[in-house]
């Protein structure tokens, strides 16, 4: 999901952030269905005496949970690039960890990188530093963004 916003004093504010698929109570019935299902095919197994696949339907519940438990662990992660006159901004949250990169939007330089697959990655180069930036994007909202942040930024690199 991609929310911008330009105000009046032309500050520009872009937020990124993953597609959420599933509501809090369809994964609550997802969870359920996907436990509930296995344990039933195990324990008629168990009683037609092959007992063994009780562990393993353990594990795969285990890695079930592992896995909805790394989607909520990251489900309110989001990217977020901001100018205003002076400065850009760029700060991720990735789990818990949320991080801020300000760089002076004048000397910036957007670079556009095609992998050999055909996937574009995105970044901002400035000093010697490099921050890649659209992780949540597809490669059209990539183009585009690169397009409004060059409209944007590198007043000094376009001469």
């Amino acid at each position: 999901m991609v929310v911008s916003e330009i105000d009046a004093y032309n500050s520009f504010k872009v937020t990124f952030k993953p597609n959420s698929v599933l509501s809090a109570a369809s994964k609550q019935k997802v969870v359920i269905l996907l436990t509930v299902i296995p344990c039933v095919i195990g324990i008629a197994f168990c009683l037609l005496g092959a007992w063994l696949v009780l562990p393993f339907v353990g594990l795969e519940i285990a890695a079930l949970a592992y896995a909805f438990y790394y989607v909520n662990q990251h489900e309110t992660d989001y990217e977020s690039i901001s100018i205003d006159a002076d400065s850009l901004m760029v700060e991720r949250c990735v789990g818990e960890t949320v991080s801020q990169q300000v760089i002076n939007p004048y000397w910036v330089k957007v670079v556009q990188h095609e992998l050999p697959n055909g996937e574009l990655h995105l970044y901002l180069q400035s000093h010697g530093k490099e921050i890649e930036i659209g992780r949540y994007l597809t490669r059209k909202q990539r183009e585009l963004l690169a397009g409004q942040l060059k409209q944007r930024t590198g007043i000094l690199n376009k001469g």
